[in-house]
């Protein structure tokens, strides 16, 4: 069987930020000259949508944006092994913190959560609304799932989109959005009062006084794919590579060793570590992430393309852009390299 050239689709979302309420024009740029000659010596092609959205465009599908997808039926198999029946929604613990006139979310990887704390607010859930067909599972710390006999008719927000933001703008929408935001409310009177709240607030961390839904969307079939392999820790990938039959790893630490494991043919690689950093207006920790991925990343496949190990990186920041790039685009000197903040900010 022949072996195509070695192309690589790398998706970073939030790689270019913008920082909510940040002006990084004041901000001295990250050192990351691989990372700016790739963004000034590629081809821009429009593309359109979030992370979340095109993560299913990478596989193939065209789902409408009206419609939530199907994030909980997908990843709820990767985090059980089985195939649910009825409907599954992503029903994650949260910490909601008032600030000034607002409710700002802040996500479970903040919370340290341990499975023992996790069963408990499932076990009082469930015990409560045994008599309304719902269950709530919580097969890992941090993702929960809420099971359902008939669809909720909502139209939710992806937690990624939320996460350090006021939820006011971003509640559940569709015909029975009332209802679900009352239920939201009787949730967070539970788990204010629960136990494990109490002995969380003695002992200073936060409180998970909330669950945010989302990823309701109806089951899909397989699909034509044309990747060799899955690169990715993004749990919701995972689901779309199982359901093609696609091999999935987790990405290696550098670039280094991702060259090392790959021969050729179309690879699909996702790195989520500068999510948080921009979620939460982390200037500094932004910083230190894009120079991380620089070293690790960005470096070895500039100095792989230069040398035709890697016919073509598709850079993918979801910020409305694909920055493609092969060999022979590396020789437009007369492209000027910006520093990344400048990049970031501009249109």
């Amino acid at each position: 069987m022949s072996v195509g050239p070695l192309r690589l689709s790398l998706l970073v979302p939030r790689l270019l930020g913008p920082l909510p309420g940040m002006d990084l024009k004041g901000f001295p740029a990250p050192n990351c000259p691989a990372l700016n000659k790739l963004l000034a010596r590629a081809n821009r092609i429009t593309k359109t949508g979030t992370a979340d959205a095109l993560r299913y465009t990478l596989f193939n599908y065209a789902l409408p944006d009206h419609q939530d997808r199907p994030d909980g039926w997908l990843s709820y198999q990767i985090d059980t092994g089985a195939v649910p029946n009825g409907v599954v929604l992503r029903a994650d613990p949260v910490h909601l913190r008032a600030d000034q006139h607002r409710l700002v979310l802040f996500a479970a990887d903040q919370l340290t959560i341990t499975p023992e704390e996790a069963q408990a607010l499932a076990e009082s859930f469930n015990q409560l609304y045994a008599a309304d067909a719902m269950q709530l599972e919580a097969p890992t710390p941090t993702r929960w799932y809420l099971r359902l006999t008939e669809s909720p008719a909502l139209r939710t927000t992806p937690l990624t989109q939320i996460i350090g933001r006021d939820i006011d703008k971003h509640l559940p929408t569709g015909t029975n959005a009332q209802h679900w935001r009352r239920f939201s409310n009787e949730v967070q009177m539970l788990f204010h009062e629960h136990p494990v709240n109490r002995a969380r607030e003695a002992r200073g961390k936060p409180l998970i006084n909330s669950l945010w839904l989302w990823g309701g969307g109806k089951p899909v079939s397989p699909v034509a794919q044309t990747w060799q392999r899955i690169w990715t820790a993004d749990i919701v990938t995972q689901g779309l590579a199982r359901l093609n039959s696609l091999r999935c790893s987790e990405p290696p630490e550098d670039a280094a060793n991702w060259l090392a494991q790959v021969v050729g043919d179309e690879h699909l690689l996702t790195i989520e570590t500068v999510q948080n950093p921009v979620a939460y207006a982390d200037v500094e920790d932004w910083y230190a992430a894009v120079e991380n991925l620089e070293l690790r990343w960005f470096a070895p496949l500039l100095s792989a393309l230069g040398q035709g190990r890697l016919r073509e990186l598709r850079l993918l920041p979801a910020n409305g852009q694909e920055y493609r790039v092969t060999r022979w685009d590396l020789l437009r000197l007369w492209r000027p390299v910006r520093p990344l903040p400048n990049v970031a900010l501009s249109k």
